[in-house]
């Protein structure tokens, strides 16, 4: 078999993925085109406490920084739906003081190049939306416990959603909560999992 030619597939995926070009191929006319299509947004955000909905560890605090970029695919009268992905230098996640370490920051750069934004009314100067994100995220030691069978790359799943304010044609404040888990997804026998509940705050540059 061809080696280049059983990677091609492979390739044309990735490029896909990665390039918007790529997805606008994969998207529906929308019935609404006025407004922006493309959306640069940087964000930042804060979890004060850990939830066990999902993932065992508790007492930690989340923090988030980067930025995302979104590209509406298909539009209705009233609703849209846009691909979304991230990326995020800063993903610090702060552990308590246990038994075998005192209090401190871990910290991880996380990438979500999977992710959705479904907007509601956005014909409106405020309108509501709801967002998900999948990627990895990877730090400078295991978490959330730094134990024999911990993970420095992990999973991180995120779903939420908030309101966005249009500051103007081409920028826009968005308010939003994310329920944040992230977990190795049993790649070893040690899973504890940790979520939390992040608060951000984030400006776009629409085009």
């Amino acid at each position: 078999m061809n080696h280049r030619s059983s990677r091609a597939p492979i390739l044309a995926l990735l490029a896909i993925v990665a390039s918007p070009a790529g997805w606008a191929g994969f998207c529906t006319s929308d019935p609404t085109p006025q407004g922006a299509r493309h959306d640069l947004r940087f964000l930042a955000g804060y979890s004060p406490v850990s939830a066990t909905l999902i993932g065992t560890a508790s007492d930690r605090r989340f923090v988030l920084a980067g930025f995302d970029y979104s590209y509406r695919c298909w539009g209705w009268q009233h609703a849209s739906i846009s691909y979304t992905g991230g990326l995020f230098p800063a993903a610090i996640l702060l552990q308590p003081t246990q038994a075998f370490a005192p209090a401190h920051a871990v910290y991880g750069f996380g990438v979500t190049p999977l992710g959705f934004t479904f907007d509601f009314a956005r014909n409106r100067k405020v309108y509501p939306f709801l967002e998900t994100d999948e990627g990895i995220i990877a730090s400078t030691q295991p978490i959330p416990e730094n134990v024999p069978g911990g993970t420095g790359l992990n999973f991180l799943v995120d779903f939420g959603g908030g309101v966005r304010i249009k500051s103007g044609d081409r920028h826009a404040i968005t308010l939003g909560y994310r329920f944040l888990h992230i977990s190795n997804g049993f790649t070893t026998d040690v899973n504890p999992g940790v979520d939390n509940n992040v608060f951000y705050v984030g400006f776009s540059f629409l085009r």
